[in-house]
């Protein structure tokens, strides 16, 4: 056996045992050699040495995202590219394209196990997050609630008992059951978005059009809400996160926009819903708003609830044209 046999032997040997799928294609695009990992990530329905000397571009049609890229890459001189996370087959693919002296090598890799552990994971911390939140809503509803209307019972006893004798300490009184009945009132306003019972008993349309109306009540901004094609509930968890997403970003117009109006849409397409948020507020650079170091956590979070329910956020913004933000989610 010759030198170079045994050094090609060696490469298939390696290239077969890799824990990556590899592709070798040439200047023309076609396979000179691969591994059964790469076909069988690609769902690729063929023996290794059935796929040997055929174009690279007919056996990845059905992935339209890595037919593109590599068409681009053959017509213009093997640029090396990365797709992260591309789905494709119920698979998640990392997928990786890197110049050699002839051609390129493709290398896949299956990250279905690690994409399905983290969206275990982000569901379990979402989950926590709303297991507190309904316990402490019950802890105001069940606990402080009915102290608070103890008080102002105990408040209007003295009251009678009190009469008219002192101008002075009916005053006091009466202050402090405005108080006990402002502080009441917050606290109910506060259990109801931690868990609005709207949205519990009658879905997601229900909720926003009540987060609209109590958002109006503020009178310094007009909330408008329109919903289309919402007859249905939706997935438990894909409302209360599509709810929370709402909650934030309307919360981040009032704090930041200067907006004199926000719209609120949400429409169910055939294959996902849409929900999106404008105003006309001040808006940002979006460049320099990531280049800062105190953004805080609210748009953060609207990206980690949206990667939870496997869909996509984007958000569109510049000085002076509003914010507008879109939030996609598969159905």
């Amino acid at each position: 056996m010759n030198t170079y046999t045994e050094t090609y032997d060696f490469l298939v040997s390696i290239i077969g045992n890799s824990p990556y799928g590899i592709l070798a294609i040439d200047l023309e695009g076609t396979v000179i050699m691969c591994n059964e990992l790469a076909l069988s990530n690609l769902v690729i329905d063929q023996k290794v040495a059935d796929v040997l000397e055929v174009d690279i571009l007919d056996l990845v049609q059905g992935i339209p995202t890595l037919y593109q890229e590599l068409s681009i890459c053959i017509q213009k001189g093997r640029r090396p590219f990365d797709l992260n996370d591309i789905q494709f087959e119920q698979q998640h693919l990392n997928i990786k394209g890197r110049r050699i002296l002839n051609g390129m090598i493709i290398t896949t890799e299956d990250i279905t196990k690690t994409k399905e552990l983290e969206q275990a994971s982000l569901n379990a911390m979402f989950e926590g997050q709303e297991n507190e939140r309904q316990r402490i809503a019950k802890e105001i509803h069940d606990g402080i609630g009915p102290l608070l209307s103890t008080i102002k019972l105990n408040l209007d006893a003295v009251k009678r008992e009190v009469g008219t004798t002192s101008e002075r300490t009916n005053k006091k009184i009466n202050a402090m059951g405005e108080l006990v009945h402002t502080v009441a009132t917050d606290l109910r306003s506060i259990s109801h978005a931690l868990m609005p019972g709207a949205l519990r008993d009658f879905g997601l349309s229900t909720a926003l059009q009540n987060l609209a109306n109590k958002a109006n009540d503020s009178e310094q901004v007009e909330v408008n809400f329109y919903q289309s094609g919402m007859e249905q509930r939706l997935d438990q968890n894909v409302e209360l996160g599509l709810f929370r997403i709402a909650q934030e970003l309307i919360n981040n117009a009032f704090k930041y926009a200067e907006a004199q109006s926000i719209n609120i849409q949400l429409i169910r397409h055939s294959d996902h819903i849409l929900l999106m948020v404008e105003d006309d507020g001040v808006g940002f650079q979006k460049e320099e708003w990531a280049r800062r170091s105190d953004k805080g956590i609210g748009l953060p979070n609207i990206y980690t609830r949206t990667k939870s329910l496997n869909g996509n956020f984007t958000i569109d913004s510049s000085p002076g044209h509003g914010v507008s933000a879109a939030v996609e989610i598969p159905i």
